[in-house]
């Protein structure tokens, strides 16, 4: 089992990203994919029309005491664990997928996190890959919802904000021990190839790759539409191919 994340500031491409690693993954899955993003874009770009439920709305129905009378009895954690199971967990042939939601009452984060967690550590044992598509920014990076991670791919626009972030980042995962075996940092569409010298230069780590500009990808973004519609000759697939070559996933 591989546990791949994507991190990186606001609009720089992070769930872009994850959405075609897991359709050049699917042939080797099974596949688990996380949206723990509260905004909840992934599951356009996967294609998923159900109406489904995400984690911190389950919490907020059980708060509200909107669940099933049979299940009011159970313990906290087996109605958690079978809501999830039965109405938040969505199951394809390559692929299943979880979203954290959006939190609808006041308060941090920390309880739904703190589920994702127990979610990850107990399911990940049954795929070949998870894929995290995270928050923007480094906030979420301390409420670890996962301690062990494989391979992070930073996504970086053109802009100097997102090269500081590289070294906060990287002091984060050292001070909450969050092991990882390697950082990858990929250009977004927007970083000019002339400037791309500037990332190793600004944090002492050289780039992987620059994603291309591939106008069918902006199209289906800006419709929420899925990544399946890509031809597979398209610039950014073909990227996203060679990434998956050059890391050896």
């Amino acid at each position: 089992m591989k546990k791949i994340i994507s991190v990186g500031r606001g609009g720089v491409g992070k769930t872009t990203f994850i959405a075609g690693l897991s359709l050049l993954l699917k042939e080797r899955g099974p596949l688990l994919i996380i949206d723990a993003d509260p905004d909840e874009n992934l599951s356009y770009f996967l294609g998923i029309e159900e109406d489904l439920k995400s984690i911190s709305e389950i919490l907020f129905n059980i708060k509200e005491a909107k669940i099933k009378k049979e299940l009011e009895r159970l313990p906290l954690a087996e109605k958690i664990d079978y809501l999830i199971q039965q109405e938040a967990l969505y199951e394809r042939d390559f692929f299943d997928f979880l979203s954290l939601g959006v939190k609808w009452t006041e308060g941090c984060y920390c309880q739904p996190n703190n589920i994702l967690k127990g979610i990850i550590k107990r399911l990940e044992k049954n795929y070949n890959f998870v894929l995290i598509d995270s928050p923007a920014g480094l906030e979420h990076i301390n409420r670890r919802i996962t301690t062990e991670l494989d391979y992070i791919f930073v996504l970086l626009d053109p802009s100097q904000k997102s090269l500081d972030s590289v070294e906060r980042f990287k002091r984060l995962l050292k001070d909450l021990r969050i092991k990882f075996k390697e950082i990858f940092l990929i250009g977004n569409f927007r970083y000019p190839e002339s400037k791309l010298h500037l990332i190793q230069e600004k944090t002492g780590s050289s780039y992987l790759a620059k994603l291309p500009y591939d106008k069918k990808v902006e199209e289906l973004s800006l419709k929420g539409e899925p990544f399946t519609k890509l031809s597979p000759n398209s610039l950014f697939l073909k990227e996203i191919e060679k990434i998956i070559k050059e890391v050896r996933l």
